[in-house]
């Protein structure tokens, strides 16, 4: 039998100006297992927009703390692209 994925559990931002992400979108995202992708990273001028970033912890002002590579970096909501749930 085979099964097709036709839905898939993500978030996008839709435009500059208002952001459809959320604090809770990412709280959601920490405690399914789920990966962000942003496409500004605090002092990691590297970033990839396409590297999955394992969120660990968000505050109430929007900072959102990943982690990638082994090392931890902070991620303003703003810069968040999209969420994977």
């Amino acid at each position: 039998m085979r099964y097709i994925k036709v839905f898939e559990d993500f978030k996008k931002k839709n435009n500059q100006e208002g952001s459809l992400i959320t604090i809770d979108d990412v709280v959601k995202c920490i405690k399914s297992g789920g990966v962000i992708y942003a496409t500004i990273i605090k002092d990691f001028a590297e970033n990839d927009p396409k590297a999955a970033l394992k969120p660990v912890n968000v505050d109430n002002d929007g900072e959102v703390t990943v982690e990638f590579e082994g090392r931890e970096y902070e991620v303003n909501l703003k810069n968040i692209e999209s969420i994977d749930f």
